[in-house]
């Protein structure tokens, strides 16, 4: 019976069906075959998934991000990114990657950071004589950072699935974040050097450094009122989310005065829809974990797993390698509700810490972001460099392979993910 419903689910996407309906479609139709239980359990079920306080959190993080971009946040970050490190070899492309690091710790969402940074720095960066290809490419594994660094809406979807503290998961996801940065930072490096991209502007000088400071000087803060809210416990996850859409909303309207009502009406449009697909996407993942819990699934993978596997780390080497094989066909916010409940008992009965098996579950995941078929990221760059998907690819290939040494890092060095909630007591 468990086969029958992985069979319908499975065809049901193979046929175009959108993973939420498939995954709804398919419980629907293991209950009307195999179980006599009244359909309105799957209604229950869904209801009960997006029912919670926790995830309140992803819609006010979303119009968040959307008002950072509306309101001159993004582009104010980025220029004083290209004051302080624009002039170097490869500047650009450090600015790129700053950048993204910045907006992701504001954000927490992949597609949203390549949109806010890529649309100033591409043009940047062809502009300065880099490759279109390669300046594309580089922003859209950049923006991988957003679901790593928090506030991360990955990180918050883990820890309801699992029920581990959410303030503890985003803090976990400071190291690893920071670490697959570097990873990406070091074959950009060497393609700038190689072919002497620098920067033609003279935009350096105390000077001109100080101006873009005081400009940027409240978009700077943004994350820092975010982070530090959360981590010193003035306010939750959740209520962070509130505070930094509220912050953003006043820094946009009375301090740089970019933000007008018909912004106002595309923010809130944009936000709505990302909102209502993730919790579409939440809503199906119950109603299918209760069908697969009511089987025994997860339990049995978990016996199968324990008795067929004695060593954690070939463990973690599989879920390292399902990661990044389920990337590429799957959304991370689908892939993240179907697996953290199936696999993270597994971890635990192996002594895994749960922010370390989380962490590795979302850096594999995130990397399917910019491969395709489904590499969201890269289909944003594409978009706005006007290139062709097929001709980045060949430019993505050093940067996955750096990413996937920097999974493999947070995989066998754990305290890259424990060693920051571990010091603050978390």
């Amino acid at each position: 019976m468990a086969i029958v419903l992985f069979i319908i689910f499975v065809v049901l996407m193979a046929v175009g069906v959108p993973i939420a309906i498939s995954m709804a479609a398919s419980s629907i139709l293991y209950m009307i075959m195999f179980v006599d239980i009244p359909l309105v359990v799957i209604a229950q079920q869904m209801l009960a998934g997006v029912n919670k306080y926790t995830l309140l959190a992803i819609p006010f993080f979303m119009i968040a991000g959307s008002l950072m971009e509306h309101g001159g946040i993004s582009r104010r970050l980025v220029d004083f990114c290209k004051v302080l490190l624009g002039r170097i070899p490869g500047g650009l492309a450090l600015v790129t990657i700053v950048a993204c690091e910045l907006f992701a710790a504001m954000t927490g969402a992949g597609a949203a950071t390549v949109a806010a940074i890529g649309t100033f720095m591409i043009p940047a960066m062809v502009a300065d004589g880099y490759n279109k290809d390669f300046a594309a490419s580089l922003t859209a594994t950049a923006g991988i950072f957003g679901p790593l660094i928090p506030p991360s809406i990955l990180m918050v979807l883990y820890s309801v699935s699992t029920n581990v503290s959410v303030g503890t998961m985003l803090i976990g996801g400071i190291g690893p974040g920071l670490l697959m940065g570097v990873m990406v930072a070091i074959p950009a490096m060497y393609v700038c050097i190689k072919n002497n991209y620098r920067s033609k502007e003279t935009t350096g000088g105390l000077k001109n450094l100080w101006s873009s400071f005081k400009s940027a000087i409240w978009a700077i803060f943004t994350p820092v009122i975010i982070l530090g809210g959360i981590y010193s416990g003035i306010f939750t996850a959740t209520e962070a989310a509130a505070v930094a859409a509220l912050y953003s909303l006043i820094v946009g309207l009375f301090v740089y005065k970019e933000l007008t009502l018909k912004k106002m009406v595309d923010v809130l449009k944009t936000a709505m829809i990302s909102t209502a697909g993730i919790m579409l996407i939440v809503a199906a993942t119950q109603a299918f974990g209760w069908v697969l819990t009511f089987e025994q699934i997860p339990q049995d993978i978990a016996s199968f797993l324990t008795t067929t596997i004695g060593n954690k780390w070939v463990f973690l080497i599989i879920v390292d390698i399902l990661m990044l094989i389920s990337g590429c066909f799957l959304d991370p916010v689908p892939a993240v509700m179907i697996y953290a409940p199936l696999l993270a008992p597994v971890a635990t009965s192996f002594g895994v810490d749960p922010i370390h098996f989380g962490v590795l579950m979302v850096v594999g995941l995130v990397i399917g972001l910019v491969t395709p078929p489904v590499g969201v990221n890269l289909f944003v760059a594409s978009a706005i460099a006007e290139r062709p998907v097929h001709r980045l690819v060949p430019k993505l290939v050093p940067f996955i392979i750096f990413c996937v040494i920097g999974l493999i890092v947070v995989t066998f060095i754990p305290g890259i993910s424990t060693f920051l909630p571990g010091l603050i007591g978390e």
